[in-house]
């Protein structure tokens, strides 16, 4: 897939991340760290521009190899990064994927995690022609918990240890969506 793909909505675009984001990434997740470090292993306190590097390659490299689509988020008004949707855990037999997704702290409650969750789901139908998307969410995510339930993504099950994080087996709320869900969305 290529490097130069972009996705619109009203509000933002979606595109794999470049080089050039590495300092305003770098930056947001620096902003986000209370929030997002108790979710996600990789956001910890000495998150540093090698971290940042790294990730930016891992996901430069995911989307040459078609193994995970990571997609940074900006304002169409001015170009303000944030944050990143993605699909990930890419499976051929299931034909399904795990979404994912965060927004930088001081841009949070303005609906642009549904809008860009709404966006590359309807990529990973349309264009990927998966039939299935998980959203995998923390018992104490409650943000994370209603976001997924504003796309419209079902409330399957809890699945015991379904999370690895921090060393730790973690429960897991598996949320779904299939190309239906989003139909009343997005027409």
């Amino acid at each position: 897939m290529k490097l130069d793909y972009v996705l619109t909505t009203p509000r933002l675009y979606l595109r794999p991340y470049k080089m050039v984001d590495l300092a305003e990434n770098l930056a947001a997740v620096l902003e986000s760290h209370s929030e997002l470090s108790p979710w996600v292993e990789w956001c910890h306190p000495n998150y540093s521009q090698q971290d940042a590097h790294a990730w930016l390659s891992a996901s430069q490299m995911n989307w040459k190899l078609e193994n995970g689509y990571e997609l940074a988020i900006f304002t169409r008004r001015d170009d303000k990064f944030l944050g990143t949707v993605c699909l990930n855990n890419l499976s051929r037999l299931t034909n399904s994927a795990e979404l994912g997704y965060w927004i930088r702290s001081s841009c949070h409650h303005q609906g642009y995690a549904t809008e860009a969750i709404l966006s590359l789901a309807r990529f990973a139908f349309d264009t990927l022609a998966l039939t299935r998307l998980e959203i995998v969410v923390h018992l104490g995510n409650h943000a994370s918990q209603k976001t997924a339930e504003r796309c419209g993504a079902r409330f399957e099950s809890l699945s015991r240890n379904r999370i690895f994080t921090h060393d730790q087996p973690k429960d897991g709320m598996v949320y779904s969506l299939i190309p239906q869900d989003i139909t009343k969305y997005l027409g």
